[in-house]
């Protein structure tokens, strides 16, 4: 184990979330196995209680997990200088590659399922009948899984994480010319792929922002209900397609030059080595402003119904502009960074 500030806020963190964790999945699950819809006045005044006090709890936890996510990559970081042979975050991913890897797949989508029950949950409670309370309860009960396998994970690599072996730089996996990063988007756009690359990212993010701007507008009222599914559906696959090609083109295009590095592609670099300082906020930006995206996707299938309209429609716009708000920052300071570099 390397022990620093940032592995014992990690793994105090965690291990307080396991054991809340924990418990709120044991309460969520006993509260909804004595669920009453139609019960007695008296008991559900009780079970009422109870249910605030839960989701009070999961509130707190998940607020705090969320936080995980960007605090794992300055624990990364912290561990390069104790890693022979690292010169990034990425030689710290060669020990436990494992590990590491399901932790970066699995913190991001934490953040997402987190974040979107936090905002059902805040429909529900802005409700006074509390229409969604079971629904809620179904859902905290997946996001439970999703933290204790978070949490679990970060105590194991935490307390496993031993510098024992040389590990190799990032040239060699992010640089050479059988990179994923280069064989994929050249196996569907040809040789000239890091050129279509760059407009295409333009080009999606240019529409996407556009679609949401579009339902910020008051033109959105005028739009019939299948004009409003088309937008919506097209704005979600939009938002999809978008997660890729930025990812690709950071690689292949944006982090070299940023850098001021024509052949080094090391994502890795761009993040923690303080070449570009504003890296970590324009990646954040975008991972975001794409959640958002996301959001308004549960908020439209999970809470749009009768009772809950109102309040809604209304966390739908704040969300919504969000959303725009994140993408169009993270684009123009890559932008502007491109202009001046």
């Amino acid at each position: 184990m390397i022990i620093n500030i940032y592995t014992l806020i990690m793994l105090f963190v965690a291990l307080v979330s396991l054991c809340l964790g924990g418990f709120l999945f044991y309460a969520t699950l006993k509260m909804l196995l004595r669920f009453e819809p139609t019960a007695a006045l008296e008991t559900k005044s009780k079970f009422e209680q109870k249910g605030y006090l839960i989701f009070l709890l999961a509130c707190v936890i998940l607020s705090v997990r969320m936080l995980a996510w960007p605090w794992f990559y300055f624990m990364l970081q912290s561990f390069v200088p104790e890693v022979p042979g690292a010169m990034c975050m990425f030689g710290v991913t060669q020990i436990l590659p494992s590990t590491v890897t399901f932790l970066q797949i699995i913190k991001p989508v934490s953040f997402f399922i987190m974040g979107g029950w936090l905002l059902c949950y805040y429909v529900d409670k802005s409700t006074p009948t509390a229409p969604l309370a079971r629904l809620n309860l179904f859902f905290l009960l997946l996001v439970c899984g999703v933290l204790l396998a978070d949490s679990i994970t970060d105590v194991y690599y935490v307390l496993r994480m031993k510098p024992l072996m040389s590990v190799s730089c990032c040239a060699t996996f992010f640089d050479v010319p059988l990179r994923p990063s280069a064989m994929i988007p050249q196996a569907i756009f040809g040789r000239h792929f890091q050129k279509i690359l760059f407009v295409l990212y333009y080009l999606t993010n240019i529409i996407l922002i556009a679609l949401l701007f579009l339902l910020l507008s008051q033109k959105w009222l005028l739009f019939t209900a299948l004009s409003r599914k088309i937008v919506v559906y097209s704005m979600a696959i939009v938002g999809v397609v978008n997660i890729p090609i930025v990812i690709y083109t950071h690689i292949e295009n944006i982090v070299p030059r940023l850098m001021q590095l024509p052949y080094h592609h090391c994502i890795y670099c761009f993040m923690g080595r303080g070449v570009v300082p504003d890296a970590p906020i324009i990646l954040g930006l975008f991972a975001v402003g794409t959640f958002a995206v996301g959001w308004m996707g549960i908020l439209r299938v999970l809470c749009l119904n009768a009772e809950t309209q109102h309040v809604t429609e209304h966390l739908l716009k704040k969300v919504n502009g969000l959303s725009a708000f994140c993408l169009l920052a993270s684009l123009m300071m890559v932008t502007i960074h491109l202009i001046f570099t």
